[in-house]
C-alpha cells in the first residue's frame, strides 16, 4: 500500500512539473501568450512568440539591446497578411538565455527549425540590424536553408559574426537594405561589401536616402516596406 501510494506521489509530481513546463511564460510585457521555448544547437534555451496561422512563415530577429517587442506591430501585420510569424529573443536578449554571442546565427538557425517542424515548408528570415547579420549567417546555415532573407541595415561584422565571410555560403534568395547616412554612411558600406559577395543567384541590394536604422527603416519608409513586402509574396 505504502509503496503504491508512493509512485502515485512521485506520478503527480512528475505530471505537474511537465505541466509547469508547458505553461512557462516569458513575461514580454507587449504580448501574452504564444510563447514557445527552443533551444539552439549549442543548447541555449530561447523563446520567441508565434502570430498568425498562414502556411508561409517568417522569422524575425532583433536588433541589439532589445527583444522581440521591437517586432510587435510588424509581427500582427504580417499575421494579418496570411503569414505564419515567429519573433524570437536572441541569445542574452529578452527572456532567452545568454550564450556565446558569435553562435547568434545559430539562434536563428533553430527558430527555422522549429518552423519546420511545425509543418511550414516554406520559411523565411527577416532582421534588423545585429538580427540582420543573425539572420545572414543563420540563413547560411540552415538546413535546409530557407527560402530568403532580408537583411535591414546589417552590419557586415558584429560580435563575432562575419557577414561577409558568411555571403560565399548563402544559396538562399537574398535582400539588403539599408539608408545612405545610417551611422555616417557604415551599414550601406557594408551591405555594398557583402552584396557582391553573396553566392546566391537571387540577391538584391536596396539602399535609400535617410538615416533611418534597422526596424524603424522598415516601418518608416513606405518604399522599403513595399519593397520587403514584395520579397517575401515572391519567395
Amino acid at each position: 500500500m505504502k509503496r503504491t501510494l508512493s509512485l502515485l506521489l512521485v506520478l503527480a509530481a512528475a505530471l505537474a512539473a511537465g505541466a509547469s513546463a508547458g505553461q512557462e511564460r516569458a513575461g514580454h510585457s507587449c504580448v501574452r501568450g504564444g510563447e514557445l521555448w527552443f533551444r539552439a544547437a549549442d543548447g541555449t534555451k530561447l523563446v520567441g512568440h508565434r502570430f498568425g496561422k498562414g502556411a508561409k512563415g517568417v522569422v524575425l530577429a532583433h536588433q541589439s539591446n532589445g527583444d522581440l517587442c521591437e517586432w510587435l506591430p510588424y509581427a500582427r501585420e504580417l499575421a494579418g497578411q496570411g503569414y505564419f510569424v515567429f519573433a524570437i529573443d536572441v541569445r542574452g536578449h529578452g527572456f532567452s538565455s545568454a550564450g556565446p554571442t558569435r553562435r547568434m546565427g545559430g539562434d536563428v538557425s533553430a527558430a527555422v527549425k522549429e518552423l519546420r517542424k511545425l509543418g511550414k515548408t516554406k520559411v523565411l528570415v527577416v532582421g534588423a540590424s545585429m538580427g540582420g547579420l543573425a539572420g545572414l549567417v543563420g540563413a547560411a546555415n540552415a538546413r535546409p536553408q530557407v527560402d530568403g532573407v532580408v537583411a535591414l541595415s546589417a552590419p557586415a561584422q558584429f560580435i563575432g559574426m562575419n557577414g561577409v565571410a558568411t555571403a560565399s555560403a548563402l544559396r538562399a534568395s537574398v535582400l539588403y537594405v539599408a539608408a545612405e547616412d545610417d551611422a555616417g554612411g557604415r551599414f550601406a558600406r557594408d551591405a555594398r561589401a557583402m552584396f557582391p559577395r553573396t553566392a546566391s543567384a537571387d540577391k538584391a541590394l536596396q539602399v535609400v536616402p535617410g538615416g533611418l536604422h534597422g526596424v524603424e527603416l522598415l516601418q518608416r519608409t513606405p518604399a522599403v516596406k513595399q519593397l520587403v513586402a514584395s520579397f517575401l509574396r515572391s519567395h
